[in-house]
Formats: structure tokens, C-alpha cells, sequence
């Protein structure tokens, strides 16, 4: 009896078979010979502990603070292939910790890594013994390359680093090579979504399917994984602070293009406009946001920017989807990685000075949505690896069975199980979400109030003339870390 198509909440998908695979005696007696290399080799990445649950203890070494154990603990897994990962969470972790030269010397390495990967990939195909580990196993034996977004919030963080070290310069390069690594993945991201395009078997698994819906809602939040407007705005932070207005006012422009329901992004564009003399697009921004005139800080005030880095970045679920696998004619699982969180909308961190409220701040990315969207967009491709590997390891199993008999066979479908798991690896002591704040204040010191004055957070900081404080906040489930310059 020939297998009908499987169905998902009703809706009928066509049979998914592998593409094509061609097996031997060879390729199974390699197999065997290295299968003890493939574990061994895979045994510090997350083929059998999945990433996100080693990272949840960091998560909570981080929200207490201790900060040293959290490094420890990732240091240990620097010789793995999820190298990139660690060096990435170790940069977070010491920029939290206000560790700045640590964690710019963990991103230098992460930056490294990628660059000697990205020079790989135009040369050859990259890690050949970890291509073999990964059509035996799953995709965690790839070495992790990381996404756009990820990349773009490296440099991000790099620039930060140096502004609180004290090197203005190398932060303006920092902020230039992360709008280059937006236009390079633009350009990158492009001609993969032309090529996923082209999968409509796998696009229509996941269209199909109820599983996904989270996902699908929350990647529709932005036009695409990469335009991030928060590291515009620092961008365009940076530059004004060099002096530097007609960069500043382009950033500035670009991350209001991708929020244009920021209110500190349409006012300081309207002062950025009034300083630069540039009268039509004055006027055209006070006409599209009907905002009052703003005001310039006097002679004895200076100005505070507040960038507020909220939670943890959500981690991927894993789910199994039905395929019908040609061998055998029966249908076969594959696991794949996904999003469940729900949509919900974030609260604003209210600042309070002497009792009176000095503002709100308002969202400018939500990572959560960069995240999404990139798993989305890379979802066809990864449903075409898993299918074309199970069809490989079901071709192996059966193989083994008629060489050396059932129990062979039981073995390798006892591998075949173990190793059926989705990669769900992603950095994951970015922020959900991060928000900024601007404001006018008199010259002096400040105490300021975080949130719910009940709360008892402050915040000491001092306001110079014609300057501005920065004050970059990160809140983990209540408890801040936090640090400021006078840029």
C-alpha cells in the first residue's frame, strides 16, 4: 500500500523524499571506522547537550552577578566548534561586568574567527571532517558561524567598549565596520532568500504548519534579520559626539526608516535639521510627526542618553515534523528549530529625578524579532539538510542490517534516534529588546530613579554643559547592571 501524504492540522503536504543519495559498501564500512572520531569530536558541542541548556546556568550566574564563575564556566569550551559562541557570550558577560578591555579582547577573537571563516568559505568547503560529522549526526557539528544579526551586534558592542574605555576613534571604526557588515549581509541575505525561494516543498512545510505560527509572527515584526536601528542610533550617537552632524544625521535618518515611531529619533533629527540648515527636511519631519519644536540644552545644561538593554534574548524550541522518507514507504520524523514565544509588548523603563518623572524609554529593536526572522529565512535550507540526512542515515541503518544482520541495524537506528536533534544554537545573553531615552538636565549630580520608586534602584550621574552622559543600562529579571561616560 503506497503512503498517503501527511497531514498537519489539517492541511495535506506532498510527499517529501531525498532529493538523491548514493550509498556503498565503502561509505558504510567508513561509517563504523569513524563513528568513535565523529562522537569524540562532537562531544564539546551541543550534538548531545543542546546549547540553550548549557547556557541557563550562565543566564543565572549572570543575573547574581557573578560574573567570574560565568567565565569559567564558557572558558572551558573555547577548543570546541561552538567557539564563536563562547567568545561572543564571554564579550557580554565582561561588557556587563564593566570589564571593558576583557571583553574587547574576547570580541577581537570572535571578530577573527568569523573573518578566517568567511576567507574559508571563498576558498573551500569549509571543515570536511565536520561536513562527515554533520550527515551522521545533526547540524551541531558544524561549526557555528553565527547570523547577521549577531555579527552586526558585535561591532556594536565593540564600539561601546571603546567609548567606555576612553577611545572615541576606535569606536567611530567600530560603528563604520557594523553599518558595512549591514550592507555586506544585505547584499549576502539577498541572493540566499532568492535560493530558498526556489524550495517550495520545504516553504510549504513550514506555511503549513501551526508549529511555526509564533515564529511567523514575530519575524513579520521586521522588514528583514539585519537593518537594526538601535546600532544606527549609537552610530549616529557616536558621530555627533565627534562632531561629526552629517553622519550622525544619516544613521540618525536610518534607524528612524526602521522605527519610525520613536519620538527621540524624530527629535533629535529636527534639532540635527535646524543645526545643519537643512529647512525642507525640517519642515517635512514636523509635518509627518506633528512634534513640538525642541528645545537645545542652555549654557549651564547638558544632556543624558539612556540605552536599555532589557532581559534575555528568547532560546529556539526544538519540534519534530512528519516526512515521508521514499525508503520503505513510511513516514519518519525530522527535528527542526523553532520560536514559541508569544507576541507581547515591552515595558518602558520610567526615570524619576527628585520625586518628578524624567521621561520613558521607548523601544528602538527587538532582538527577539531579528532572531526570528533569521531562523525563518533559513528554515527551507535546514529542512532540505535534515531530509537529505535522514534519507542517508535510514540508506546506512538499512545497510548495516544486511552486512551484519539486526543488530547492526538496531544500533545504527539507535544512533540514528539519539542524534535527531534540531540546532538550536544562538547568542544568548543578547537582549530581548533595548529601548533609548534622551533628555535635557541641569549641570551637576543626579540620583536617578529606575523604574517603580517603591523599587529603591538608583543611579548616581553627573551632567556637564554642553555635554552628554551616557548611561547604558542592562536589566536582567530586575537586577541592573550598569555604567556611564561623558562622551
Amino acid at each position: 500500500m503506497s503512503p498517503s501524504p501527511c497531514h498537519s492540522n489539517g492541511i495535506s503536504t506532498k510527499p517529501f523524499g531525498p532529493r538523491e543519495y548514493s550509498g556503498s559498501w565503502y561509505q558504510l564500512s567508513f561509517l563504523f571506522l569513524c563513528l568513535p572520531l565523529i562522537l569524540s569530536s562532537c562531544a564539546t558541542t551541543s550534538l548531545f547537550i543542546p546549547y540553550p541548556a548549557q547556557i541557563q546556568p550562565i543566564r543565572e550566574l549572570i543575573i547574581h552577578r557573578e560574573y567570574d564563575k560565568a567565565q569559567k564556566n564558557l572558558s572551558r569550551h573555547l577548543g570546541s566548534r561552538d567557539r564563536l559562541l563562547y567568545l561572543m557570550e564571554r564579550g557580554r558577560i565582561a561588557q556587563m561586568a564593566g570589564e571593558y578591555e576583557a571583553s574587547i579582547q574576547n570580541f577581537r577573537k570572535a571578530i577573527a574567527l568569523l573573518e578566517r571563516n568567511e576567507e574559508k568559505a571563498r576558498i573551500t568547503l569549509t571543515g570536511s571532517g565536520a561536513q562527515t560529522a554533520a550527515l551522521l549526526t545533526n547540524d551541531n557539528a558544524l561549526p557555528y558561524t553565527g547570523e547577521p544579526y549577531e555579527r552586526i551586534f558585535i561591532h556594536q558592542f565593540q564600539a561601546l567598549n571603546y567609548l567606555f574605555s576612553g577611545n572615541r576613534e576606535a569606536a567611530l571604526v567600530e560603528v563604520r565596520r557594523a553599518n558595512l557588515e549591514q550592507q555586506v549581509a544585505l547584499q549576502r541575505h539577498e541572493r540566499e532568500l532568492a535560493k530558498a525561494e526556489e524550495m517550495d516543498r520545504e516553504r510549504a512545510l513550514i506555511e503549513g504548519h501551526d508549529a511555526f505560527s509564533a515564529l511567523r509572527s514575530a519575524a513579520g515584526q521586521v522588514k528583514n534579520s539585519i537593518q537594526n536601528a538601535y546600532t544606527f542610533y549609537l552610530s549616529g550617537l557616536v558621530y555627533e559626539s565627534a562632531g561629526e552632524l552629517n553622519d550622525a544625521y544619516i544613521d540618525y535618518r536610518k534607524a528612524l526608516e526602521i522605527r519610525p515611531d520613536n519620538p527621540y529619533l524624530v527629535d533629535i533629527l529636527l534639532r540635527l535639521t535646524h543645526r545643519l540648515d537643512f529647512s525642507d527636511d525640517h519642515r517635512q519631519l514636523k509635518e509627518a510627526h506633528a512634534l513640538p519644536e525642541p528645545r537645545e540644552p542652555s549654557a549651564d545644561e547638558g544632556e543624558i542618553v539612556v540605552l536599555f538593554e532589557q532581559g534575555f534574548v528568547p532560546a529556539k524550541s526544538e519540534i519534530t515534523i512528519p516526512l515521508w522518507i521514499d525508503l520503505h514507504h513510511v513516514e519518519q520524523r525530522i527535528a527542526l528549530p523553532t520560536y514559541r514565544f508569544p507576541a507581547h509588548t515591552h515595558s518602558p523603563l520610567i526615570l524619576s529625578l527628585k520625586g518628578d518623572a524624567l521621561g520613558e524609554t521607548w523601544p528602538i529593536v527587538q532582538v527577539e524579532a531579528l532572531a526570528a526572522r533569521a531562523l525563518e529565512d533559513r528554515l527551507p535550507a535546514i529542512i532540505l539538510r535534515q531530509t537529505l540526512r535522514f534519507a542517508a542515515k535510514r540508506k546506512l541503518s538499512y545497510a548495516a542490517g544486511k552486512k551484519w544482520g539486526e543488530h547492526a541495524e538496531l544500533a545504527m537506528e539507535v544512533f540514528n534516534f539519539v542524534t535527531e536533534q534540531a540546532d538550536r544554537r544562538s547568542w544568548l545573553t543578547l537582549p530581548d529588546n533595548a529601548q533609548i531615552l534622551r533628555s535635557i538636565l541641569p549641570a551637576g549630580r543626579h540620583q536617578l530613579q529606575l523604574g517603580d520608586r517603591e523599587a529603591g534602584k538608583t543611579v548616581e550621574i553627573e551632567i556637564r554643559p554642553g555635554r552628554v552622559t551616557l548611561l547604558h543600562l542592562i536589566d536582567t529579571e530586575g537586577i541592573f547592571h550598569h555604567d556611564w561616560i561623558i562622551m
